[in-house]
């Protein structure tokens, strides 16, 4: 009798120890599996990184400027605009670009950094429009070799020392600012 329970007991330990490596092989396999798309993200993230090191100097940002739209449906929005050019011998499908609002000093007084490839919103100048996201193709512009780019970016969280000075050239009463109207950018990422 109590060989037959100490073979029960055996039998049921060996079962759950059979499920707990089971259990954790599975797991392994599961971790293995987030690591490499883990480790490829961080690939493709590293690569970008020095494409844009390296291409860099084929782009250009030309006409950079912010205001105040005052027509259209960002009338009123205090925007980003300019025109991505690219120099190169590739085509760009991506670009991520930080640009900086700098002050007398040449300190920083805000950065926003986004996708000028995306589809933009509103228009630029008078006679080039831009597609409007969610009134035509949403698909991401591809920047072909000697050819550029308009876009327009909608400044959110800008600080009001900013927004007054773009106030004030728009004809609104504004106050006196530290920003002195300049700009710097920095390419951060390019897809081919």
């Amino acid at each position: 009798m109590i060989k037959k329970k100490s073979l029960i007991v055996a039998l049921i330990s060996s079962i759950v120890i059979c499920l707990v490596l089971v259990v954790n092989l599975a797991g392994y396999l599961i971790y293995l599996e987030l690591k490499d798309d883990e480790l490829a993200k961080i690939y493709r993230m590293s690569l970008q990184k020095v494409n844009a090191k390296v291409y860099s100097k084929h782009i250009e940002i030309a006409r950079l400027g912010a205001s105040f739209d005052m027509v259209g449906p960002l009338s009123g929005e205090a925007v980003l605009e300019g025109i991505v050019r690219n120099d190169g011998h590739r085509d760009i499908t991506d670009l991520f670009i930080k640009v900086k609002f700098l002050d007398r000093d040449g300190a920083a007084l805000y950065e926003v950094a986004f996708h000028p490839l995306e589809p933009s919103l509103g228009s630029y100048g008078a006679f080039a429009p831009i597609p409007i996201s969610y009134l035509s193709d949403s698909s991401a512009s591809v920047i072909r070799p000697e050819s550029s780019l308009p876009f327009k970016k909608i400044l959110t969280n800008c600080p009001e020392e900013i927004l007054s000075e773009l106030k004030a050239h728009a004809g609104s009463p504004g106050g006196k600012s530290r920003w002195a109207g300049k700009f710097d950018y920095e390419i951060l990422s390019v897809n081919f």
